[in-house]
Parts: C-alpha cells; structure tokens; sequence
C-alpha cells in the first residue's frame, strides 16, 4: 500500500511538472534551446527530489484503538506472554492501539455480550475454536476471508479451518491446534517396570497398563489417579467425551447438522463401549468422579496422577503447580484400536482469535496485521516450547520447533476428524458429561443413559 502510493504521488507530479513545462512557443531557436535544457535540468532535479520525499516520508496513518478479549491475560502462565506480544505489535505498528479487556475463561462470553449490549465494541476476541458456531450465528463475527490476506489466509491447513466454519463461512484465525492426548508421568510407570518404548496401541493394552499401575501404588496414598479422564458436568468435560466417542469409531452430529442415530452402528456400539469404558474406570477407582481438566492438571504437576487425558496446552497449568514438571512429563496418543469400530482418531480444540464485525476499514487493516504477527515462528515458537505446548495450524510456521514434551503425542497429530460446528455444541457436549455421571453415578441404565442423552440433545439442536 505504501508503495502504491508513493508511486502514485511521483506520477501525480511527473504529469504537474510536465504540464508547467510548455514553453512559449514564440521564442527563438536558442531560447527555446536554452530554456529546454533549463526546464529539463530542473524537472529532473524536481524528479530525484519528490522520489527522495516519497521515500523518506512515511505514510500517515488514522491511528485506530482495538478493544481485545483476552482469558489467557487472566492465567499467570499466559499473561506475561501475551502481553510483551502486544506490547511489541505495538511499538512496531505505533498507528494501532491494543486494549486488553482481561477476562477469565469461564465468563468470557458472558462479558463481551454484556459489554456488547451497553455499546461497548468487542473488536477481537482470544477463545475457542467450539465457541465459533454460537458466536457466528449470533452475527458477532466477520468472515476470516474479509479481514486476512487472501494469501495469507491459504496457508491454514484446511482440517483446521473446517472446525472454524459456520455456514460454509470460516470465522476464526487459527493459532494453533490440539487433538485429545495421554501425559504421562514418566517416572512412575518406570517405576512400576513399564517403558514408554511399549505404550499400548491398544484399549486393551492401555487398561492393563492402568491394572499394573493401580497395583503397583495400592498402598500409596500420594497416587490418586492411574488413568484420568474428566467427567465433571460442563462443557469441557463434554468436548473431551465428545472425542473419546470419536475415538471408539462414533459420532456426535450429521453433516446436516442434526442428531447422529444412536440406535445403529457404528455410533450405538461406539456409545455402548465408551460408557463400559467409563464405567470401568470410576467403577475400579482409577479415575475420580466429577473432576474437571483443570483438577486433573493440579494434580498431575503435584505428582498424584500416573497418565490422563488432556489438551496439548493443559500442560501449562501443569506447570504452574511444578516448573520442573518438564523433567517427568510425557505424552502419548491415544491407542489406534479403540473397541469395535474406533481407530483412535481424535476430534481437535483450536485456540483462535476471533474478529468481531462491523470493523472499520483501518481497523481490519489492524487485525489482519495482528493476526500476521502473532501466526509465526518468530512469536509462536517461544509459547508453545515453554508455555503453551500445541501444534502449528499455519503452512508458514514449518519451521517452528515443536515442544519436545509433545514428541510422544505427534504420531497421533494427523489421527483426526472433524465434527460439524451447530450452534448448540457446547449444550450437546454438556449433555454428554451428563449421560457419562447419569450411567456411571447416578444408576441408570445403559438404555435410559443413552435416551435421556438423545432426548435432551435434540432439544439444544432444536431450539
């Protein structure tokens, strides 16, 4: 753009400059001559002088103010972070004002809708790839194709963009993904003689692992988990139960976007088996019942949790509770023969900056920076080594180094499928967690758990 005008402007006075050279057409051969070369020496000289202007001068620009939505300003493993990344977009792009609005994750979108409602603009937002659906449907978003450059924007891997779509309109800038993975406490399965070398590729294998281990700290207090997986009432919990279901070959929603069958295979025995699967891991005390990711990433860094299931970027709440937890932390894929049907695959949790619409011009010239910026090496590799572990979701980030803390878990990157972003998502995962507990807790019968589950989905859906 700067470019552009610059050459625009030198145009613009190369014709002005040629227009004021007529001479009088009335003058002698060798005025004309003189006057000629006179006129020629000059404009040259006014030339190299409106070149040299155009090129010391730096466009001005309409400074414009960002208000930015962000939780991860609320983590204290994130904050520092974010906030030097602001700070340096800013000294660069000195036109652009970022205001950090520092929310924490479970009042998020309560907030901005507030906010949104008393007048206040919510021009970016940090969150969620599930959030995308609700917030598109309620016309908060722009299009990512309208604010990124179109070459920029054909770098995103297109199994990442196809769970930021609503519509057929993708809504959010990737940072970064994760699929569903195992850490491990490399410590203590060495110590109960097992070798990451041999991590089970099998459901069958993962439970015997889980059998050694509960075996070998029976009579340890300290370990209160050998296999963890959340089964707390919330919307998270139900994201995770929502790809371990993936993970046994079934499926939550139809491309059309209703109620997959539950009464047919493959999803009624992929149901059935992931609730055994539940059931047996509360039944047998290896997992705790109601307790969230986050209550499992506590106890996990303090040492009490053999293996369980997390995000990429769960690891920097580990963290926070031991900044050495590096040194016994490692990660595996979930096993690739998961029951009758299941290969394993996982569902992905994207985290994405979203932009809210009715942006002006300069502003979404701002945001398409902004994102520029932040979706590179040059800024991503530092938080996903040291804070926020996850894989590239960009073609232009390649060269980014990975956490070697995710080494474990990479054969399992590309395992993936994608489900099909409704607007009611986050009731129907919450929906999950609930048949989970009403199955595994609360004494209902595999059927009912099953029916109450359709029943109350449908009606989310349909609303």
């Amino acid at each position: 753009m700067k470019k552009f005008f610059a050459l625009l402007l030198t145009a613009t006075m190369l014709i002005s400059l040629t227009a004021c050279g007529s001479g009088n057409t009335e003058t002698s051969s060798t005025e004309t001559t003189e006057t000629s070369s006179s006129e020629t020496t000059e404009t040259a000289e006014a030339d190299t002088t409106a070149e040299v202007e155009t090129e010391t001068e730096p466009e001005e620009k309409e400074p414009v103010t960002l208000r930015f939505y962000n939780y991860a300003l609320s983590e204290t493993a994130k904050a520092d972070w974010w906030q030097s990344t602001i700070d340096n977009f800013m000294a660069e792009y000195d036109w652009v004002t970022i205001e950090p609005i520092v929310v924490d994750y479970n009042s998020m979108i309560t907030t901005f809708t507030n906010d949104l409602a008393s007048g206040l603009s919510v021009d970016m937002i940090f969150g969620e790839g599930s959030w995308v659906s609700t917030l598109a449907e309620g016309g908060f978003l722009a299009p990512l194709d309208e604010v990124v450059d179109a070459d920029f924007y054909a770098g995103y891997y297109d199994f990442v963009l196809e769970q930021e779509t609503y519509n057929g309109e993708v809504y959010g800038a990737p940072l970064y993904y994760s699929p569903w993975i195992l850490y491990v406490n490399k410590d203590l399965v060495e110590a109960a003689g097992l070798s990451m070398d041999d991590f089970p590729t099998t459901l069958d294998g993962l439970k015997e692992w889980n059998e050694i281990l509960a075996e070998y700290y029976a009579g340890d207090e300290s370990i209160t988990t050998t296999l963890g997986f959340t089964t707390a009432e919330v919307s998270a919990t139900g994201s995770c139960i929502a790809s371990v279901l993936a993970s046994f070959g079934g499926t939550l929603v139809n491309d059309d976007g209703t109620l997959a069958d539950m009464t047919s295979d493959p999803n009624l025995t992929a149901m059935t088996e992931m609730l055994e699967f539940y059931d047996y891991l509360i039944d047998g005390g290896y997992t705790q019942e109601n307790l969230k990711l986050k209550d499992y990433r506590a106890s996990f860094g303090a040492g009490n949790v053999c293996m369980y299931i997390d995000q990429a970027w769960g690891y920097a709440q580990i963290g926070e509770v031991d900044a050495n937890a590096m040194d016994f932390t490692v990660s595996a894929p979930l096993p690739t023969t998961m029951g009758t049907y299941g290969t394993g695959a996982s569902n992905i949790s994207i985290q994405n900056i979203m932009v809210g619409s009715g942006l002006s011009e300069n502003q979404l010239e701002a945001v398409n920076l902004f994102i520029q910026y932040v979706t590179s090496t040059e800024s991503l590799e530092q938080y996903i080594n040291e804070v926020n572990p996850a894989f590239i979701a960009h073609e232009g980030m390649e060269d980014c180094e990975l956490p070697s803390i995710l080494d474990g878990a990479a054969t399992g990157a590309d395992n993936v499928v994608s489900y099909v972003p409704i607007a009611s998502l986050t009731s129907v995962q919450t929906q999950l967690a609930t048949m989970v507990l009403n199955y595994t807790v609360n004494g209902m019968s595999l059927e009912d758990a099953i029916s109450d589950y359709v029943t109350q989905a449908e009606y989310y859906i349909n609303q």
